[in-house]
Formats: structure tokens, sequence, C-alpha cells
């Protein structure tokens, strides 16, 4: 119990945390509808998978720069999001949620999440050791904490994509085109502040 509680907690925190993928969930919900705002909120039960295996497997025998690689493409990654959602804006609203194919939204929402660092460095600095000494004490609460954490870290992206959804039917016209251009100016900051802060690691010999 005290596992899964605080799975729980951890997941929670990470997944009300301002960042990419959080802005990338409600821009999906404006742009699709809830549909779009959950499946892209749970694009990280598909790439932590990846991001697991490359924790336990990769990062310690790969060179300190890395990681700093990763968030400077995730930075490049964002921004090109950003522009692209930015030139979406000028499509009028329609009441049909079909803006943006589903399998482009999980696609775009996959490579954001594996592209980003903060998955990473959530996985080799606390949830990684924390899930190793949790199922050495005992497997099953193991299993618990990592299952806590991802049931409140998609859940509270879920709950944000359901409501950004609802409150896409209250925008019409020029307000739906602002509601659009400033989640794409919010993706934009994400991505700059990701190159500018890896970027100068990744240049280090």
């Amino acid at each position: 119990m005290d596992a899964l509680v605080l799975g729980l907690a951890i997941g929670l925190a990470a997944g009300l945390s301002p960042g990419p993928l959080l802005v990338l969930v409600v821009t999906e919900s404006l742009r699709s509808g809830w549909r779009g705002g959950m499946l892209t909120a749970a694009a990280p039960l598909l790439s932590d998978v990846v991001v697991v295996a490359g924790v336990l497997l990769l990062l310690q025998q790969l060179p300190s720069r890395t990681l700093p690689l990763i968030g400077a493409i995730g930075g490049v990654y964002i921004v090109w999001a950003a522009v692209s959602t930015w030139r979406e804006a000028s499509v009028e609203l329609s009441g049909e949620e079909t803006s943006m194919p589903l399998r482009a939204a999980l696609r775009r929402a996959f490579v954001v999440s594996i592209l980003s660092p903060h998955p990473w460095v959530t996985w080799a600095t606390v949830l990684g050791p924390l899930t190793i000494r949790t199922w050495q004490e005992s497997q099953i609460s193991g299993v618990a904490l990592v299952a806590g954490f991802y049931c409140t870290l998609v859940g509270a992206k879920a709950v944000l994509a359901v409501l950004a959804a609802r409150g896409r039917g209250l925008l019409a016209g020029r307000w739906y085109q602002l509601a659009l251009r400033a989640a794409a100016v919010l993706l934009a900051v994400a991505g700059v502040a990701l190159i500018v802060e890896f970027t100068p690691a990744t240049l280090q010999r």
C-alpha cells in the first residue's frame, strides 16, 4: 500500500507538471477533441518502454552527452510542432473532430515524450532506483509503485484533455485560432528552453 501511494503521488506530480507533453495534450484536445487529447495523454505508456530500456541498458554505457543530446533534439522537434500548430490555427474550426488523424496525434506525442529529457531524468535518478529497491523488497510492491505512477501520470493528463475538449465547444472562429496560437507559443517556449538548456552540454568535449 505504501508503494502504491508513493507511485500515485509521484505520478500525479509528474502528470500536472508543466512541460511539452502537457501543452501538447491541451493543444490536441483543442484541435481534435477529447479522443486526440486522451491518446496524447496515453503516449507515455508506449514511449516509456523505450525510456526504461534506455535507462537500464544504455545510459550507463553511453557517453555523458547522450542525455543532453536527446534533450536538444527534443527541443528542435517541439519547436517544429509549435510551428505546425501555429499554421493549423489559420484553419477555421468545424464541428467535426477530425482536423488531425488520431494516429498522427499519437505518433507526435510519442516522439515528443521520447525526446523530452524529463522521463529519462525521472527514471535515471528517482523512479528507476526506487523501483529496483522496492522490487527487491517485494515484487508486488514494485509492480504497485510503477502501476500507481502511470495511473496518475496518464490520468491527470487525461482529465486535463477532457476539460480542454469541453472548453473547445465554447471557442469559435477567432477565439479558437487564438487558443491554438497561444498553445503554439507555449510549445515554442518549451522547445527553445530545452535547446538552450541542453545544447551547451552536447558541445562539450
